[in-house]
Formats: structure tokens, sequence, C-alpha cells
């Protein structure tokens, strides 16, 4: 009953965010990937959460018994601070926190990059390089998602990445930076790749084809920087060969565990 309530006025012109303007106009002038259409990707996470919601058996919290429940009822109840968080809200909530944490592995880069006289101009602008386009990734997540739909741990997302960017970069220079990023960015690329995936599933319902387009540039990002980081492993290294280090395995491995319980509690908290 709810679903076709909404299919029928699904055609109703509303901003997605007609009570929190706010956040529309503020977020949207801060996104630097300008090719997307982020008032198109609200709209398919809106409907999304709609479909999500009804298919939840909550309906009656909704009203959605009533013929008076619209698609801007919906959108208001979507930005309730009590709404309910489906699939689609936790993982882009991992995905908020993921590239936050990702802006301060690099911020944590550079200033240990800063107490270092060893460390070279190319791998400083390494850092500064992925960090301009992590940001630009955090810049168009923020412009899509709501404040109350982030998990509320971003300051201790904010210490932990900046500690994984100072700790390694200080004690083991800039072989020990890459090796990190390379570990970050291989789960990254896991982790897109999998939402990626369920949003394309042709049994999906609700084809949220910008937001898939706006993930996949994410994900070839994220790919390009573990590229980056390997090719920079192997400078000085014969090409037949790999860097060798004994460390390198168990912290790369320590580093995916480490990102993989940190996705899984900004899905839940």
């Amino acid at each position: 009953k709810m679903l076709s309530s909404i299919n029928r006025c699904s055609n109703h012109r509303a901003l997605f965010y007609n009570n929190n303007a706010r956040f529309l106009t503020t977020t949207i002038r801060k996104a630097t990937h300008d090719n997307f259409n982020y008032s198109q990707i609200r709209k398919e996470i809106l409907q999304n959460w709609l479909t999500s919601e009804a298919k939840a058996g909550r309906g009656q919290q909704l009203r959605a018994q009533y013929c008076s429940f619209t698609y801007q009822d919906g959108a208001r109840a979507y930005m309730k601070k009590n709404a309910k968080w489906h699939w689609l809200d936790k993982e882009l909530s991992s995905n908020v926190a993921g590239e936050t944490g990702a802006v301060y592995i690099y911020k944590g880069a550079l200033a240990a990059i800063a107490l270092r006289s060893d460390i070279t101009n190319e791998a400083r602008d390494f850092v500064k390089d992925h960090m301009t386009n992590e940001s630009a990734h955090l810049s168009s997540f923020q412009s899509v998602v709501p404040n109350h739909k982030h998990t509320r741990l971003l300051p201790a997302w904010r210490a932990a990445g900046w500690t994984l960017g100072f700790i390694p970069t200080v004690l083991g220079g800039s072989n020990a930076l890459y090796v990190t990023v390379e570990a970050v960015e291989s789960f990254v690329e896991e982790h897109y790749q999998h939402q990626i995936g369920r949003l394309k599933d042709p049994a999906v319902e609700d084809k949220c084809v910008e937001l898939v387009r706006l993930l996949e540039h994410c994900c070839a990002d994220e790919v390009h920087h573990k590229e980056d980081a390997v090719e920079k492993l192997l400078v000085g290294v014969d090409k037949n060969e790999k860097f060798k280090a004994w460390w390198r395995s168990p912290w790369s491995k320590l580093v995916h565990i480490g990102s993989l319980t940190a996705a899984e509690i900004a899905r839940r908290i």
C-alpha cells in the first residue's frame, strides 16, 4: 500500500531537503566534482529509502495507510533525525567516514614529512595531490548525505586517520607511507565495488544510476592512488622484483582489518 502511494506521488516536484534548504545550498558549493548531478543523486537516495522503508513493515509509523501520504511527506520523514537507517544509509555513512579518514591520513603524513629531512618533494607532492582528491570525494558525499545520517564518530575517524598517516611516515619514511596507502586503497576499492555491485544488481528495484556513476568515479580514483603508491615503492627497485620489507605484509593486513572494522562501526553508530 505504501509503495503504491509513493509511486502515485513520485511526480511531485519538490526540493529533496525542503525542510533543510540550508544544508542543500551550502554543501553544493563545496562539491568539486561538478560533472555529477547531485540533485538527482539525492532523489535516488530518497527513493531508495522510501522503498526500503515500505518493505521494512514500518508503514504505520509514516502514516502510509493514508492516501494523503505524499512524496513530500516521505522527504520530511527521511530528514527526521530518528529516521531508520537502511542498507544504503549505512553504506553512505561508511563512505563519509572513510573519506574523512582518508583526508586526515594525508594530513598526518604531511605533519610527519615536516619532521623528516630525508623525505623527497615527490613524496610531499604525492600526499598533497591525493589529499586534494580525497577532499573532493568527501565533499561530494557530504553534498548528498545529510548530517544526521553521518556516523557520530567522525571525530574519532579524524584522529585515527591522522595517526595512521603520521606514525608510519614519521617512523618509516616515504616507503612506509606508500605501503599504508596501498593497503588502505586496496580495502576501499573492495568497499566501493561491493556497493556498486549491489546497486547494479538487476533485482534492485530503484536504479541509482547517478549515484553509481559517482561511486565508480571515486573507486577509479582510489585504484589510481593504490597504483601510484605501488609505483613509488618500485622506484630504485628492479622492475622484475617487488618492494621487500619484512613488515609490509603484516602491516598491510593490520591496516586492512582496521579499515574493515572501522567501516562496519560507521554503518552502525
